[in-house]
């Protein structure tokens, strides 16, 4: 499982499983850049290599962006432009669709931008899990993803600005981690999964067998889903009792 560690910031465990799809179409891009650590997930909407392609893509920019500027939202506005440019040039029916959650990350201080319905949590001190995104928006439907702005109303992107004075760990993920649960919860799977992350997302277990662990858990949803987690240990705590 690869593992980046910033000095000071944060150690970021994340990794990727393809399932029973026939292309992996998530793609996590992680950067330390001059401004930010960046964190990105993004899923394609879809099962073939157009939808792995505008994940990577956006994924990667987005991140290199974002790292640069330690702003997620200047991260996706950038993505979008390369993913618009990427649609146009490719033939007809060979478009992309990819949602993108997008942290920067310094001491302290979160910067999070999103579209579609790729999910993030903290994880307090407390053992407390707490939602992060509202991703109420599928990639398809009102349209909310990386190229599509919304109609009507709604911000494009999202954003959450926040201390994170109190947070143990961050986790993003692509929507392939809550296929398990319930059709009935998967309409709320935020709220849904914040039992399940307390037990198995607690401040005092390492990063790389939470990041693990989740991945596991995806294995068994329905679907078999592509799966991505980044679990992003914060340092600033390191050490302390929760």
């Amino acid at each position: 499982m690869p593992l980046m560690y910033v000095p000071g910031v944060a150690r970021v465990f994340y990794d990727s499983i393809q399932n029973s799809r026939h292309a992996q179409a998530d793609y996590v891009a992680v950067l330390d850049g001059s401004w930010a650590l960046a964190v990105a997930v993004c899923d394609g909407a879809g099962d073939d290599s157009d939808a792995a392609d505008a994940a990577q893509i956006s994924a990667q920019i987005a991140a290199a962006v974002t790292g640069s500027t330690n702003s997620g939202v200047q991260g996706l506005h950038t993505a979008r432009t390369h993913l618009q440019q990427r649609n146009e040039d490719a033939p007809p029916g060979q478009e992309g669709i990819t949602t993108a959650v997008v942290a920067a990350i310094t001491p302290g201080f979160l910067d999070m931008a999103w579209v579609g319905d790729s999910p993030a949590w903290a994880v307090r001190l407390d053992g407390r899990v707490i939602p992060l995104t509202v991703p109420s928006c599928h990639p398809c439907g009102k349209p909310c993803n990386v190229e599509e702005k919304h109609e009507g109303e709604g911000t494009w992107p999202h954003r959450l600005l926040t201390y994170t004075d109190d947070y143990a760990r961050i986790i993003l993920a692509s929507d392939g981690l809550t296929a398990h649960l319930p059709l009935a919860g998967r309409a709320d799977h935020m709220n849904a999964m914040l039992d399940e992350l307390a037990r198995m997302a607690a401040p005092d277990l390492a990063g790389e067998y939470v990041a693990a662990s989740l991945l596991d858990l995806a294995r068994r949803g329905r679907g078999g889903d592509n799966t991505t987690i980044a679990v992003i240990d914060l340092l600033a705590h390191e050490g302390e009792p929760a």
